[in-house]
């Protein structure tokens, strides 16, 4: 008698959830798909190539987060792959208005690895720009979808400052040029130098970095923290990796300092996901900690009241010392600073606040190292306690951030989801901030203003001060209310601070005017108190 085999047990039904990874996976790969045969049938006409042969790199690029996805979802973890996804779809929002330049008129647009003009005259879109964008669309649906798909609680969230600097980092290797040029048809320069549609573009791709990696560090699930870390990574060499290769493939173009910094804020995203365990660090008490803060914090106001009282130029006998208009603004970061170290609770708006530190400083020291490029006249004794004040200001911050760590660790703190309206208020306050402290807040006919996107002395300090309150607007997502509106409140006052600029040094030149930083300033400090009023609500 002959009997069949016994048959086979059905497999497991596929879960609305797995079907829906899945997917997004598929949408994903069609718009990588799009964006590797985009640049091969070429964005433009025949009439400006691309400056080098670009398309294989381009091709591996535009493959790279599918194929970190595809490798989790071969592995059957679903969770990781999903996360991955997310970032790619966050930044195609960016990357398509980006690309949508070129549509509006590409000989301004600097995308040398798609093409490179060769006369004035504009060349026209083919059906690979088409395809450049459809692959962007495709990617943000697939985000979305694979966004239901996460869940970023689950469990007690790890450590997440290495992510949050290398999210910093990254936003400013993305804000500066990818490369310098001396070819006219190759303009260099970052997002706020770039036509309008770039410009939003480059400024939300520059955004999405830092929010994306709070977000993603401090999940509670770890697949959805390792996925989300790794699709950041990935989409950072997607980004910073064509403008180094250009630099070194093509005439007259050279490297410039972004890329590299993006790039290592990539490898920093992959190391933050190896699961290396750091020695254990014996710290003081809390309580000492906020002792040792408070102190610092009261010595920086110290230091900066002196530098305001005193004089900053030596000059020969008889000359009348200058008004040194810069140092007025060391008055009120004297007065915030000192106040906010005496109280205990406010100590997450104190380490917010400490960033107007160097914004105030970096402004009186520029004004100083200027006026000693005239014979005979020398810095003064403000000068040395201005720059004093930033080093008991950073020791400060760190103090008092150590201390906020060791009080979260000894409580327990679970984290919370952030509400819909705080990232709605926070996002809109980042993007305020770009313009607050990238543009003058004071114009005059002879005077040529301080942004934190120059080179001068001035622009680190304003730089500093703009990551400080980008930093401030992600963490208070975070954060649980009663902290994170504490930091918002501290971020207000470095916004705060950058306005008062125009007011109290608007008398250095003749015929001055409000600048756009200033309303922008000004915007941004009344959306930050909204925000932690929001904070404090939920």
């Amino acid at each position: 008698m002959i009997r069949t085999a016994d048959p086979a047990p059905p497999a497991p039904p596929t879960s609305p959830a797995s079907t829906a990874v899945r997917l997004a996976f598929g949408l994903a790969a069609s718009g990588a798909l799009c964006g590797v045969v985009g640049p091969v049938v070429s964005v433009v006409d025949g009439g400006a190539p691309p400056a080098f042969t670009a398309w294989p790199l381009l091709a591996v690029l535009a493959l790279l987060p599918v194929g970190v996805a595809a490798f989790f979802l071969a592995r059957r973890e679903e969770a990781t792959a999903a996360a991955v996804l997310v970032p790619a779809g966050v930044f195609a929002v960016g990357r398509f208005l980006a690309d949508l330049q070129i549509l509006a008129d590409p000989v301004v647009t600097a995308r040398p690895e798609l093409f490179r003009p060769t006369t004035l005259d504009s060349p026209s879109p083919t059906v690979g720009l088409w395809l450049l964008l459809a692959g962007h669309l495709l990617t943000l649906v697939a985000g979305v979808l694979a966004a239901t798909r996460t869940d970023p609680d689950g469990g007690k969230a790890e450590r997440f400052g290495l992510p949050t600097t290398a999210g910093v980092v990254a936003a400013v290797g993305l804000f500066m040029a990818p490369f310098s040029s001396s070819d006219a048809f190759v303009p260099a320069g970052g997002p706020l130098d770039a036509p309008p549609l770039a410009l939003v573009g480059g400024l939300l791709v520059a955004l999405a970095v830092p929010v994306l990696a709070v977000l993603a560090a401090s999940s509670g699930d770890p697949d959805v923290r390792r996925g989300g870390l790794l699709g950041i990574a990935a989409v950072l060499v997607v980004l910073g990796l064509p403008g180094l290769v250009t630099a070194i493939a093509v005439d007259r173009v050279d490297v410039a300092p972004g890329p590299f910094l993006v790039l290592a804020a990539a490898v920093a995203f992959v190391w933050s996901t190896t699961g290396k365990k750091e020695h254990d660090l014996e710290l003081p008490g809390r309580r000492r900690l906020n002792l040792i803060a408070a102190s610092l914090g009261v010595a920086t106001g110290a230091c900066a009241a002196v530098g305001a009282l005193t004089d900053h130029l030596h000059v020969p006998a008889g000359v009348p010392v200058p008004t040194d208009y810069a140092a007025r603004l060391l008055w009120p970061v004297a007065i915030v600073v000192t106040v906010l170290a005496l109280i205990p609770k406010a100590r997450p708006a104190f380490i917010a606040a400490l960033a107007a530190v160097p914004l105030a400083t970096g402004l009186a020291l520029d004004a100083a190292f200027n006026a000693t490029r005239v014979p005979s006249v020398e810095p003064g004794t403000g000068v040395w306690f201005t720059a004093l004040a930033a080093l008991p200001a950073a020791a400060a911050a760190i103090t008092a951030a150590l201390a906020g760590a060791v009080g979260r660790d000894e409580e327990g703190v679970a984290r919370t989801s952030p509400p819909l309206p705080l990232v709605a208020t926070n996002l809109t306050a980042a993007l305020l901030a770009l313009g607050a402290f990238g543009l003058p807040v004071l114009k005059a006919p002879d005077y040529v203003p301080i942004t934190a996107f120059g080179l001068r002395v001035g622009s680190w300090g304003l730089l500093i001060a703009l990551l400080a309150v980008l930093a401030a607007a992600g963490v208070a997502l975070v954060s649980r209310p009663g902290p994170g509106a504490a930091l918002l409140l501290g971020a207000a006052c470095v916004t705060a601070t950058r306005a008062l600029e125009y007011p109290l040094t608007e008398s250095r030149a003749a015929e001055t005017a409000p600048g756009p930083g200033l309303w922008l300033a000004l915007a941004t400090t009344l959306v930050l108190l909204i925000a932690a009023a929001v904070r404090t609500a939920r």
